[in-house]
């Protein structure tokens, strides 16, 4: 193994300069970077992360102690963790103990003490072994299972045990099951007493039994048989996990019996759950996440951990169960082709499942649909209508029936909305006409294997005197665009800094006014009056102007998500409902390398798609139907897995979207800055699309280099006055 010294020989530096470089300390300049990366590569060095850790003195490790990732569970939960300390910076351990107290002993003394920042332990160990973790220099977090006294700094999280037995027990009410099995791990564990506790006392008072079995993971198959070729045949098996459950039924398949019990099992949330398991959901990715703060928060702001936390339950998944209408309804739906419309036709048949009801979708492309919306009438319409929010205030009122007509508000959908969403994307003339369908925002991404180069940070350093980091204003975004194109910088690793929507007016302005609304924060002066040829909107379109040699041209959003996915530009802004194209695209380059950020200078234009009910439609009672599975928890998680958007926020906090999907988060809080047009701001009269149009095309003109940015203030102006343009 090659050392410090021999690199430095080999690289022509110093011990000090080959050491700062390797531990990225101290100020080292980008000639000696390259000397040492490259000769450190010749001699195949490979750093010792133990070793860095120790030497900088900084406890850097989280061990993670389940008894197997076997089950579907405890892999969510160290998925969740794994992923979120390795983006913080810290290295995960994993431990399994098969529930094997000596296996969890064994892995106690061998834990590396000096590196640990936390433990998570979900511990089958009793109370006389609890002085194991109690020497832990480091907080310990409990999970389902509670040990007394194992820590002066410690938690304890779990979900409603108890509470959740008794749904298990209302469900076999339900459903007048009497022989009832219980398979779990040992009832010693406090989870596992608590389940059975909460099933016993809703069942105690009406004529069913209720038999307990219980193994440990290693030998749940064998139990698995034992259970099923009891002579006492069961109704219902309960299991405390997936794993127990799929050995009920693999033991199932080699039963000669003629009555299959039914299997209700915990198990983990999913989107698409199977027709042959019952499962009671439990997110463990979201107890995850919530682990990944508690403990973040007290090693970076010593914030003092709860004694105890309970999350929330999902509770049993429903599966679409066909309806049996004699005669079906035939929904149609006119939409935009996007990621959500490809998203929502593989889910169709779901919905047409659990109501009986057809679903037809009609996609066209951005003008030919608002065309066609133009020559509805009552001979010539279709149920349901998708349009831009960009039209709303010019065609909403004319298009749809008002949402209070068709009974639908808010208040009768099953889940929460994001954050402003109802306002921005619902209201025109002061009533409520639509939902949000698709809801964008426009969002930065960014390649942070770029932004963490230490010969690229380096080289940034020295040209503009600026540490090389995610931009939040104009300047610096100028900056970076300007670092990442090869027409200013030869050893740039993509071709240009960013890209640009130029395709159409709307996509221009679009793309232009975060810069205006960076400088004038709001599109009218304060008697609510649209001012365009002004000294800031001149500004801001020199800023643009500037971005020009160093940015990629454009015709519609997946074309800059295609130049960012295939690795040509360093930078793109697009709107969130694109962002799936940086991963489905075949040729994306980025897969992994990929950050998220608010667009710079803080100002992002909504936008996505509305939906209402046509005026002409006569299927109103199916439109509602529609809009309840719609706007649904499991419909909004299952559309964004499949690479849509959703406006419910239940969608934007489950852990697997947001692992696959990294700039969810972003999008979530982008939404609460988002602006699209005035709001109620400006005089009557306005219109967002007279507005953009009025913008974008004097933008079209500045890039083509016929106008100067101040004539393109003084075009802007004159098309927005003027109310004979047609658009």
């Amino acid at each position: 193994m090659p050392t410090i010294k021999d690199i430095a020989r080999e690289a022509g530096v110093s011990h000090g300069t080959v050491s700062n470089v390797l531990n990225k300390t101290g100020k080292v300049s980008i000639e000696k970077i390259r000397l040492v990366e490259e000769a450190a590569k010749r001699l195949g060095y490979v750093p010792n992360a133990q070793a860095q850790a120790l030497r900088q003195g900084t406890p850097d490790a989280v061990a993670v102690i389940l008894p197997s990732l076997s089950e579907t569970i405890y892999l969510d939960l160290y998925s969740s963790l794994q992923i979120s300390f390795q983006q913080a910076g810290y290295e995960v351990n994993i431990y399994t103990t098969d529930d094997i107290a000596g296996r969890e002993e064994a892995i106690l003394h061998q834990l590396p003490t000096s590196r640990l920042a936390a433990v998570v332990t979900a511990s089958c160990l009793g109370e006389q072994e609890s002085q194991l973790y109690h020497a832990l220099p480091c907080p310990v977090v409990q999970i389902e299972r509670e040990i007394e006294n194992i820590s002066s700094t410690k938690t304890f999280l779990s979900f409603p045990f108890y509470e959740i037995g008794k749904d298990f027990g209302c469900y076999i009410l339900e459903h007048n099951w009497k022989k009832v099995a219980f398979f779990s791990a040992p009832l010693t564990l406090t989870h596992i007493r608590q389940f059975f506790q909460g099933l016993q006392d809703t069942l105690q008072d009406y004529p069913i039994s209720v038999q307990p079995f219980s193994s440990d993971f290693n030998l749940a198959i064998n139990k698995a048989f034992d259970i099923i070729r009891d002579t006492n045949e069961f109704d219902v098996i309960v299991t405390s996990s997936t794993l127990r459950a799929e050995a009920i039924l693999d033991a199932m398949n080699f039963s000669f019996s003629e009555r299959r019990p039914v299997v209700l099992s915990i198990g983990s949330r999913k989107h698409f759950p199977s027709p042959w398991l019952s499962t009671y959901e439990l997110d463990y990715s979201h107890m995850g996440l919530r682990i990944f703060e508690l403990i973040l928060n007290y090693l970076q702001h010593k914030e003092p951990f709860p004694e105890r936390l309970s999350l929330s339950a999902r509770g049993f998944a429903k599966l679409p169960c066909q309806s049996y209408r004699k005669k079906s309804t035939l929904l149609t739906m006119l939409t935009l082709d996007t990621p959500s419309t490809n998203a929502l036709d593989k889910l169709i048949p779901l919905f047409e499942a659990s109501s009986g009801i057809q679903l037809k979708l009609i996609s066209m492309p951005y003008e030919d649909l608002h065309e066609q919306i133009r020559l509805l009438n009552s001979r010539f319409h279709y149920d349901l209508i998708r349009m831009d929010v960009a039209k709303l205030d010019l065609l909403g009122s004319k298009t749809y029936l008002p949402l209070a007509e068709a009974g639908i508000t808010p208040n009768t959908l099953s889940a929460k909305l994001i954050d402003h969403s109802y306002d921005n994307y619902s209201y025109t003339n002061g009533k409520a006409y639509t939902l949000p369908f698709d809801p964008s925002v426009q969002i930065f991404l960014y390649r942070s294997d770029l932004f963490s180069d230490a010969l690229l940070s380096r080289a940034y350093y020295e040209k503009y005197r600026e540490p090389l980091s995610v931009p939040t204003t104009i300047e610096q975004f100028l900056h970076v665009t300007e670092f990442f194109s090869v027409n200013c910088n030869p050893y740039s690793p993509t071709r240009c800094g960013t890209t640009i929507t130029v395709g159409s007016a709307s996509t221009a302005a679009s793309d232009f006014l975060p810069y205006y609304l960076s400088r004038a924060h709001k599109i009218c002066d304060a008697d609510g009056e649209i001012k365009l040829n002004t000294p800031t909107m001149v500004q801001a379109m020199e800023d643009y102007l500037k971005l020009i040699p160093y940015a990629s041209q454009q015709q519609w959003w997946p074309d800059s998500v295609r130049q960012f996915a295939d690795g040509t530009a360093a930078t793109t802004t697009i709107y969130s409902n694109y962002a799936a194209y940086v991963i489905n695209s075949k040729h994306s380059n980025v897969v992994g390398k990929i950050g998220a950020a608010f667009v710079p200078g803080r100002h992002p234009l909504l936008g996505g798609g509305v939906i209402g009910i046509c005026r002409y439609s006569k299927n109103l009672e199916a439109c509602r139907q529609f809009f309840h599975w719609y706007y649904s928890p499991d419909t909004a998680s299952r559309l964004v897995r499949l690479g849509g958007t959703s406006p419910l926020t239940d969608a934007y906090s489950d852990f697997k979207n947001f692992h696959i999907f990294p700039w969810l988060s972003t999008s979530k809080d982008s939404f609460s800055i988002g602006t699209r047009g005035s709001g109620s701001h400006t005089t009557s009269g306005f219109s967002v699309q007279h507005y953009e149009f009025s913008i974008g095309t004097a933008i079209r003109s500045l890039l083509t280099g016929t106008v100067t940015p101040a004539q393109a203030a003084a075009m802007a102006q004159e098309l927005y006055e003027s109310k004979s343009v047609t658009l």
